[in-house]
């Protein structure tokens, strides 16, 4: 969060907190003094030293309610304002508040003048007026001082007339005390109106700061909420796509079985050996579906184990891609490997990198028609360690841009329809970068819509104990 600088957080908060507490808070309370005060002084003070208090009263109050509409203004648009402009409206709201206090006070002096009880009346209003000044310009030394010269003024001279003699100095003296209390008052047990106004400033600052926490710590929290009901509604979609897909081979299965079954009895045995095939080409699809559940299972959970051993690389990936080659055959693709010659044995996990590759390569010839999957592999650097980069290339449709960002999240897939019509659990790249990862790789996808997709596995040449253990 941007700091203003001190002076002009000063003044800000000088305006909105005087604002607050002036009228807000004890200006009921001030009217109804002023008002009822010079009726008291008609009622039992001889003379018209009424219709001077009546007067000044008149004044304070018109100043007052300007300045207060005034200062409300600057109050709510005062982070608009620049600091010449804050720095003049307050020079000159604090002598519009010094001219209110001059007013209300000012013809209680003058009862110092009055027969008695004048005297004693304008004594307590002085001392009350004091104490509101103590309250109410807290904030800054300069109101202090501009408004209570007269406040003094007033209790000194009400206190000296109250007797004769020498006695007049010991009760002047005791009411400038009662002055300089007030002063006393004013500073809230600081040091100096500095200290207080330094107080309270990083104690607004600490406010700002807690309530911008917290509007952080809001924002984040919901975010978290709308991510777990993003991730729960992938979820709750992966699992109704799952029960459909591991419903058609069980139901091949079951149907296949009772056909067998049925030929069995009536003795036509002809189909049966196909169907046994079909069977048995169904158990298996269904058995990679749910090796592929428990291998993510195994990879959340922490369960993963690997096991490094020296293996010829190229030979690995050429055993791939004969594997894939029929099904890449019947959508009339073509398969192409090129693989670097100084690329030989790597020591790592065997058949976790023949299960990335065949993620791969079975992805490309799944979604390729009549086009071409290029299987290749070089040389590469994973950070300051030697590596291969094995790409598997393809002419397919491609993903759009929005699908390539979340293709590697669980439970997410880039085409639910794309899974419904060439099976499948949706996970076989999730678990290939779990994978990768997991060995001090990774996988990378770039696509264009139209032309194709290129998955790259990122492996280093050798594995170490270490990186097993804590995979």
């Amino acid at each position: 969060m941007t700091r203003e600088p001190p002076s002009r957080r000063t003044w800000i908060m000088t305006i909105r907190r005087f604002a607050e507490v002036a009228w807000t808070r004890h200006g009921p309370t001030r009217y109804l003094s002023v008002a009822a005060t010079p009726i008291v002084v008609a009622l039992i003070v001889p003379g018209w030293w009424w219709l001077g208090c009546a007067v000044g009263a008149a004044i304070g109050v018109i100043i007052d309610l300007r300045t207060q509409r005034a200062f409300q203004r600057l109050a709510e648009h005062v982070e608009e304002v620049d600091d010449d402009d804050i720095h003049v409206a307050v020079t000159n709201y604090v002598w519009a508040i010094a001219a209110t206090t001059t007013a209300y006070v000012l013809p209680y002096t003058l009862l110092a003048f009055s027969p008695q009880p004048g005297p004693v009346i304008g004594l307590l209003f002085c001392a009350g007026a004091a104490l509101i000044c103590s309250t109410l310009h807290v904030m800054t030394s300069t109101m202090v001082f501009y408004t209570i010269p007269t406040v003094f003024l007033g209790l000194v001279l009400n206190a000296a007339d109250l007797t004769i003699g020498a006695n007049k100095f010991v009760l002047a003296a005791m009411a400038a005390l009662v002055g300089v209390n007030a002063i006393m008052a004013a500073r809230a047990g600081a040091r100096s109106f500095g200290d207080l106004i330094a107080a309270r400033q990083r104690a607004e600052e600490a406010a700002e700061d807690l309530e911008a926490r917290v509007k952080q710590r809001t924002a984040q929290l919901a975010i978290a909420t709308q991510r777990a009901q993003a991730a729960n509604r992938a979820k709750s979609m992966f699992l109704a796509n799952m029960s459909h897909e591991l419903r058609t081979p069980l139901n091949a299965v079951i149907g296949y079985s009772e056909i067998i079954e049925e030929d069995l009895a009536s003795g036509e045995t002809e189909q049966s050996a196909a169907d046994l095939s079909r069977i048995r080409s169904s158990a298996n699809h269904l058995l990679a579906m749910i090796n592929e559940v428990l291998d993510l299972s195994r990879i959340e959970a922490g369960k993963l184990e690997l096991r490094p051993a020296d293996f010829d690389l190229t030979a690995l990936l050429r055993a791939s891609l004969d594997t894939v080659r029929p099904m890449a055959s019947k959508n009339r693709s073509l398969c192409q490997l090129n693989v670097t010659a100084s690329i030989g044995a790597v020591h790592l996990d065997e058949t976790r990198v023949r299960q990335c590759v065949l993620n791969l390569l079975s992805n490309a010839a799944k979604f390729t028609q009549a086009g071409v999957i290029a299987l290749d592999a070089r040389p590469c650097r994973i950070g300051s360690v030697e590596g291969v980069a094995i790409s598997v290339r393809d002419t397919g449709p491609g993903i759009r841009e929005e699908q390539l960002a979340r293709l590697f999240q669980p439970f997410v897939q880039a085409d639910n329809s794309h899974t419904r019509v060439h099976d499948g659990a949706g996970l076989g790249l999730v678990i290939t970068r779990r994978l990768a990862r997991a060995m001090g790789g990774d996988v990378q996808a770039t696509s264009k819509l139209g032309e194709g997709s290129t998955f790259t596995l990122y492996l280093p040449l050798r594995m170490t104990n270490a990186q097993a253990v804590a995979a």
